[in-house]
């Protein structure tokens, strides 16, 4: 009884190894194991790469466009942080990057970039410091630091205080500033040039003084003063004089209204005794 029982239960397995219900049992079987495998071996792909570091392209002198489509081929964030004007360069190019060109990051890194502006920032000339009398060495390096502004030397003048200090300044062959006046109406470009009328003790040109009337003594010391040289003096009606307090009553060349006269230059000068009446 126990060997028939045991042959009709290995007939019922043989038949059910035989059966479409057995084929279809191990076919379902084999693709819900190769769905796992696969689904195994895509976390553990993903795991394995998250965090796997690449090295940093380099974008910088590349147009910010074409940057930003590399980079965001590559899962990378860009963030432009600053713009800056460089005369000569075209604008929207990249400057720099952080990180730099080179570095390992991970995928999704922020790529923060500078780049280059197509028009500089406008500075009204109302917010220049005040610039005459001041020395040029130093002005030179404060107009940098707040504008980025250049300075040029347009020409010298003579002026009796310190060598080297402005007098003038012009932008564009426009006057910005002297000693009696000050634009607060000019827009200048952040890095342009401003040119200086710079003091100097020789060489200048001043108006010519009108000595008439004043002693001798006070005709000399005005000169010094103005840095001109006494001529020849000659004594009306006279050949000789004795000292200072002799009046002056022409001078050579004659003052007038703006007329100007060398530095260094000689005035010659005729003198008599007595003040002349039209001096009272």
């Amino acid at each position: 009884m126990t060997n028939q029982s045991e042959k009709f239960r290995l007939m019922e397995i043989g038949g059910f190894l035989k059966s479409s219900l057995f084929l279809h049992t191990l076919v379902r079987l084999f693709l819900f194991f190769l769905i796992l495998w696969a689904l195994s071996s895509l976390v553990l792909s993903f795991y394995t790469n998250h965090g796997q570091k690449i090295v940093l392209p380099n974008f910088i002198g590349a147009k910010i466009k074409v940057a930003e489509k590399k980079a965001k081929s590559k899962d990378f964030e860009f963030i432009v942080t600053d713009s800056i004007y460089l005369s000569g360069k075209p604008g929207g190019h990249v400057l720099s990057q952080v990180p730099v060109p080179g570095s390992k990051v991970k995928r999704g890194r922020k790529i923060y970039v500078t780049v280059t502006r197509y028009m500089p920032d406008i500075v009204l000339s109302e917010h220049l410091p005040v610039m005459y009398g001041k020395k040029l060495e130093h002005m030179q390096i404060e107009l940098y630091n707040l504008y980025e502004l250049r300075c040029g030397v347009l020409g010298y003048k003579y002026d009796p205080g310190p060598p080297g200090h402005i007098l003038e300044i012009y932008y564009k062959g426009t006057l910005l500033a002297d000693a009696k006046s000050k634009r607060e109406d000019i827009e200048l470009y952040r890095g342009d040039t401003l040119g200086f009328i710079v003091s100097t003790t020789a060489g200048g040109e001043i108006e010519i003084p009108s000595l008439r009337c004043m002693t001798l003594a006070e005709a000399k010391f005005l000169l010094a003063a103005s840095k001109l040289e006494v001529g020849k003096i000659k004594l009306e009606n006279e050949e000789e004089f004795s000292d200072d307090n002799y009046y002056i009553i022409n001078q050579s060349p004659t003052a007038g209204s703006g007329e100007l006269i060398k530095m260094g230059e000689k005035i010659n000068l005729v003198i008599q005794e007595n003040l002349p009446p039209d001096c009272n």
